[in-house]
């Protein structure tokens, strides 16, 4: 049992199977979540649903971690694909993430190479949610319900800050419930403090993830730059993940630890610290799994 790690959550987290290496399995990954007393962890994959991996977990582990899944709406799922989410929803996923690799925001910031798979020969995709117009597209509104149906949890991914904010504003008004930007801090989105206000003002969560303050993220950042992030917008208002599942990180479970102990010191007091590990992930999950 790790004291620091009873009954978290840690909702960003990747394993293989995958089409990148992988520091662990699923079952070894599930194996340390069970042993440090974890009360939940995100299973996330850039490229398919992480529906099948969950269920099997789950049931391993009945009495344990709850094990969440994903989609992330990218090409090989069709990229903004209503089919692909209803089918997803339908099969219990938990999370539904807008497109990370292939977002326009993610291509134009870090490149077409900064990708865990080639783009199709046709040439680099750039999903966008947005039309012509700058209007939501008929398909992401078409998924927004389907999120709001099935009230599941919206998660921004690699799209730009002004585009997550109008998918953020558009979610609440459709009656999504649960909604969070992912990893605020890291460089993509890199969203600026106010940005990051009027996300929560539109219901949003605030993601941290601890990948950003490590040489594996592009554009690394500081603890001292994350902590500020956090002060400025609120603990009541932002989750810690760790995006961790990188062969040069270390097994996810552990880093994760020890990267929440880091900026512990950094003058976050303990009942902070839950806050955004327990209390404000636990509440996010409501209504999915157990929790």
């Amino acid at each position: 049992m790790d004291p620091t790690l009873q009954s978290a959550y840690d909702l960003h987290v990747h394993c293989a199977p995958d089409v990148v290496p992988r520091v662990q399995d699923a079952f070894d990954l599930a194996r340390d979540a069970c042993e440090a007393g974890m009360a939940g962890v995100g299973l996330k994959d850039h490229t398919t649903s992480t529906v099948g991996r969950a269920h099997v977990l789950n049931r391993i582990y009945d009495g344990g971690p709850t094990f969440y899944s994903s989609i992330v709406l990218n090409p090989p799922v069709g990229g903004l694909n209503p089919a692909a989410v209803e089918s997803a929803l339908a099969s219990g996923c938990d999370i539904v993430y807008f497109p990370t690799y292939a977002a326009r925001h993610h291509v134009r910031t870090l490149g077409p190479d900064v990708s865990p798979v080639p783009h199709p020969r046709e040439g680099v995709v750039e999903l966008t949610v947005l039309s012509g117009t700058g209007d939501l597209k008929d398909e992401v509104r078409r998924i927004i319900d389907l999120i709001a149906e099935h009230d599941a949890v919206l998660a921004t991914g690699h799209l730009s800050p002004e585009e997550s904010l109008i998918l953020l504003a558009s979610a609440s008004a459709a009656g999504v419930k649960r909604m969070i930007v992912t990893h605020a801090s890291e460089s993509v989105p890199a969203m600026s403090v106010a940005d990051q206000r009027t996300a929560v003002e539109c219901g949003a969560m605030i993601e941290h993830s601890f990948l950003a303050v490590t040489p594996c993220c592009p554009g690394t950042v500081s603890m001292e730059a994350v902590r500020d992030q956090i002060r400025a917008v609120g603990t009541e208002h932002c989750v810690l993940s760790s995006d961790f599942g990188q062969i040069a990180n270390g097994p996810p479970v552990a880093a994760f630890g020890e990267h929440v102990r880091k900026l512990a010191r950094l003058g976050f007091g303990e009942a902070e610290m839950r806050e955004m590990i327990v209390v404000n992930p636990g509440r996010l999950m409501q209504g999915r799994g157990d929790a």
